[in-house]
This record gives structure tokens, C-alpha cells and sequence, in this order.
């Protein structure tokens, strides 16, 4: 304006303005070298426009050569740029008291003076806030960022737990039928090559293998059927936990022919945590009595006790010594499951008494943290949980 006013176009600070605007369309994003030139040269467009004669907006230019400094450099480099634009700031106005302190009368000299401190006190709190603001909000940027690929980074371990569990479960059942259908099938085999030799020599002995063979084809179909139920349960656990376990116990029953009485009294509703858990404690169970147990009746037993749910499973088969099988796969998942939940089991068993298994976990806490326990079927389940809920907090 004062240029306009003496009929003169500063053509020199449109172009310095004008140089500026289209530098800051372009921020350098390549080497160090590369940005520290850059805010050289524009620091000096900025000091060179001043020079030419004093305008109030070249100065605080300055702030937005900060700005784009806190997007280029670290904390050091930031608050070196601020440090050189206070320090050239205070040269302008070293130059401007020059010029205009002999235009001032003497007795508005106190009145200039207290305007220029306070001009530069504004200006380098400017200097300081802008600083702190911008780092502050490229800081919470960066963290957002950092968070977004944690956030991807733990969904990606997610589904590597996820399918790592399900290995898991499969090497398992491949052990199972391995060591149980293999070793059944395999004496069966014998049977009848023993039956095949024997055939022509002596019928009745040959006769008798072939009745083995037989039994041994029945427990092996046993032993199919409980490999495709365990196979099946992913789908029963659409299912309440009355219907599934009302299923289960139902190809079971037609699997073994044993007798299964059962008492179902649930005066609560169950998270599906807790429906799973219970699910696969009482599948442990049969299992076990199928394999070992040599039972022909069962008892089974569900129901809300106080502030718990009480499962118990009985069998009248020959039991076992606690001591020499307490660290057996299935004691040891079924403790894990429990313990995951704060509950309670208790296994009591003696050779030729039977067994009794009796789980008890709190119904209290079903209710408040349901959604938020752990299912530790298997080490990497309890890690796909774990790393869940941390997602969600994220």
C-alpha cells in the first residue's frame, strides 16, 4: 500500500511472494541436503523482500517457513529454523528502529518502543506456539499411523494363529485316529491274514480270528465316529448348549450303545465362551470313557448352583490311578479350559470305582466378562484371544 500510494509496484516483492507460493506447493521429500537447501532459500527470499523496504507480512512469513520445517526435519531441525527466524526477525527490526525512530517525536518514543517490544514478544511466542502445535499434531499423525499398522500387523498374526490353531487341532486328530484307528486296523489285519493261513488247516481256530477281526471292525467304526464328531463340532456350536450337547450325547449313544442319563437344569443364560468350553469338556469326557474307561452307564448332569454352573459326569467303568495319569493331554485341557475361566475341577476316580469329573465355573463372572475370557483348547488359541483383545483396543 505505501508503494501504491507513491505510484510505485513493488514488482520485487510480488515476485519474492510469488517464488514462495510456488515453492510451498512443492515440499522436498528426498535427502537431508535437499530440505535444508530448500528452507535456505527461502529464508533468504524472505530476509532479501525485508531488505528492500519493510513490510510487515514478509516478516511473518517466517511462521509458515516453520510450519513447513516441522514437516521436513526432526525436534533439532525444527527448533533451529525457529532459532534463525526469531534472530533475522530481530535484524528487520533493528533496521526499522534505524528508519523510523528519527520520525518519532520524543514524547511518543516510550509509547514506539513499548509497541516494538511487544511486536517482537508476539511474534516469537508465534514462533514458539506455531512449533509446539504443529509437532504436537504430526506427532498424534504418526501415532494414528503407528497404530493403523499395529492395528493390521495383529489382525494379520490374528488369522496366522487362527490357522496355526487349526493345524494344530488336525496334527491332533491325526494322532488320535494314528494311534487309536491305525493300531485297531492293524490288528485287524493280522486277524485275517492269521484266518487266511489257518483256513485250509483248521476252520475253527480260523474261524475264531475272523470273529476278532470282526470286533476289532467295530471298534474301529467307534473310534470313526467319534474323529467325525469331534470334526462336526465347529457346526454344533451354532447350536444352544442343551441342543448340542443333546446331540453329542446322542451320536455317542449310537456309537458306543451305552446308556446316558441326563439331567439338564440351567436357570441361566451362558456367553458362548462358556457354552464352548462346556462343550468340549464334556467331548473330552466321553472320549476318555469311550477309549479307557470300559463303562457301560453315564451320568450326566448340568445345572446353576448358586453363582456357578456345574457340570458332572459320571461313569461306572474301572477308573484309573489320578497320580499316573494327571498330566495326560486330556486332564491337562480340560484344567486349561477351566483355569481360564476361574473355575473349579475336580476329578475323583479310583481302579475299579469308576470316575466322576465335575467342572464349576462362576456364573458372575459370565455375566460381566464373558466376552473377554480366554479359550485355551490349545496354546494358539489362547494367543489368537489374547492378541483380539488388543485389537479392540486399538
Amino acid at each position: 500500500m505505501e508503494s501504491l500510494e507513491e505510484n510505485q509496484l513493488p514488482i520485487q516483492h510480488i515476485l519474492v511472494l510469488g517464488i514462495l507460493s510456488v515453492m510451498a506447493a512443492f515440499l522436498p521429500s528426498s535427502k537431508l541436503i535437499c530440505k535444508v537447501s530448500y528452507v535456505a532459500v527461502e529464508i533468504l527470499l524472505i530476509f532479501y523482500g525485508a531488505t528492500l523496504g519493510y513490510l510487515h507480512v514478509l516478516p511473518t512469513l517466517y511462521l509458515i517457513v516453520l510450519i513447513q520445517s516441522c514437516f521436513l526435519f526432526e525436534s533439532v531441525g525444527r527448533w533451529a529454523v525457529a532459532g534463525l527466524s526469531f534472530l533475522l526477525f530481530l535484524v528487520h527490526q533493528v533496521r526499522y528502529v534505524e528508519n523510523v525512530t528519527l520520525l518519532v517525536s520524543a514524547e511518543n518514543r516510550h509509547l514506539f518502543w513499548m509497541h516494538l517490544i511487544a511486536e517482537t514478544l508476539m511474534f516469537g511466542l508465534g514462533l514458539f506456539f506455531a512449533l509446539k502445535l504443529v509437532s504436537t499434531l504430526l506427532s498424534e499423525r504418526q501415532t494414528k499411523e503407528q497404530l493403523a499398522i499395529a492395528h493390521k500387523q495383529l489382525q494379520n498374526y490374528a488369522l496366522q494363529v487362527e490357522d496355526l490353531a487349526a493345524i494344530q487341532e488336525r496334527n491332533r486328530i491325526a494322532r488320535e485316529i494314528h494311534d487309536s484307528l491305525g493300531h485297531t486296523l492293524t490288528a485287524q489285519n493280522i486277524q485275517l491274514q492269521s484266518a487266511v493261513k489257518l483256513w485250509q488247516q483248521d476252520v475253527n481256530r480260523a474261524k475264531g480270528f475272523v470273529e476278532q477281526a470282526q470286533r476289532l471292525a467295530a471298534i474301529a467304526m467307534q473310534e470313526v465316529r467319534c474323529s467325525v464328531s469331534t470334526l462336526r463340532a465347529d457346526v454344533r456350536e451354532q447350536l444352544c448348549l442343551q441342543q448340542a450337547i443333546e446331540a453329542l450325547i446322542e451320536d455317542f449313544r449310537q456309537g458306543t450303545g451305552m446308556f446316558i442319563a441326563i439331567d439338564i437344569n440351567l436357570q441361566a443364560s451362558t456367553s458362548s465362551e462358556i457354552d464352548r468350553t462346556l462343550y468340549r469338556i464334556l467331548q473330552e469326557a466321553l472320549t476318555n470313557i469311550n477309549k479307557y474307561a470300559q463303562a457301560t452307564v453315564i451320568k450326566i448332569q448340568l445345572r446353576t448352583v448358586d453363582e456357578f454352573i456345574q457340570l458332572t459326569v459320571t461313569d461306572n467303568g474301572v477308573g484309573f490311578d489320578l497320580a499316573q495319569v494327571a498330566g495326560g493331554f486330556g486332564l491337562q485341557g480340560m484344567r486349561e479350559r477351566v483355569a481360564a475361566f476361574d473355575g473349579h475341577l475336580r476329578i475323583e476316580s479310583a481302579p475299579s470305582r469308576g470316575c466322576q469329573i465335575q467342572v464349576e465355573l462362576p456364573l458372575r463372572r459370565m455375566r460381566s466378562n464373558g466376552t473377554n475370557a480366554i479359550h485355551t483348547a490349545h496354546p494358539g488359541n489362547s494367543l489368537h484371544c489374547l492378541i483380539h483383545r488388543h485389537t479392540e483396543l486399538l
